[in-house]
């Protein structure tokens, strides 16, 4: 799993998008990420955006949907913005490039909605409600996006030496999260490495940042 996320595509939003539905929903997906679906109540979440108990039945059924409803959302950002940042690149090695300068910038950033994304895939027990399916369908794509940039135009890999060197991508992503959510501070020299050994050249950073 190559679990990243990246490009800056507008933030997508809900038809029934509020202030506070919107805290709600930002705080839901931090605390999560901090400490599992299990070790959050709904009173918590409350407390942490300044809403009123009340709030949360409000917008939504119960702390089951309110999780999917992060999930769902938050995932759906992720993809687009990581569509966006492939998309506007002109060959494969600029798609590398932005690829990996976009998962560093969401994992240094502060307080980025997709890098609590990516610590709540890293969460094993207890797991919430369509949570199992978040690391499988992130993985999923993104590895086939990359087998593609890795096969693409003027690649000449190999199909075995593409499943290689998606293997590789693959393990790194996942270490450089697990050291992340660890504290470490690794994602630029272990992704600059890296991208340099498939041959996408340097880091490319962004031209602007999700709010």
């Amino acid at each position: 799993m190559l679990g990243f996320v990246m490009a800056t595509a507008p933030v997508h939003v809900p038809a029934d998008s509020t202030p506070t539905r919107d805290r709600l929903v930002r705080t839901a997906l931090r605390l999560f990420a901090e400490r599992g679906y299990g070790g959050v109540s709904n009173r918590q979440i409350v407390e942490a955006c300044g809403c009123t108990k009340g709030a949360i039945y409000w917008y939504f059924e119960s702390k089951e949907d309110l999780f999917r409803t992060v999930l769902s959302e938050t995932l759906a950002d992720f993809q687009m913005r990581l569509a966006d940042g492939i998309g506007s690149a002109v060959d494969s090695r600029e798609k590398l490039a932005r690829l990996f300068g976009l998962f560093v910038e969401v994992l240094e950033a502060g307080d980025d909605p997709h890098r609590d994304l990516l610590m709540l895939m890293l969460q094993r027990t207890p797991r919430g409600p369509g949570q199992a399916d978040l690391g499988l369908a992130t993985q999923q794509r993104m590895v086939r996006w990359i087998s593609e940039i890795l096969a693409g135009e003027g690649g000449g890999a190999s199909s075995a030496e593409t499943r290689e060197l998606v293997a590789l991508v693959h393990a790194a992503g996942l270490g450089v999260l697990v050291q992340t959510a660890a504290g470490a501070s690794t994602a630029r020299p272990v992704l600059g490495a890296l991208l340099r050994l498939v041959g996408g050249g340097e880091l490319v950073a962004p031209s602007t940042k999700v709010p």
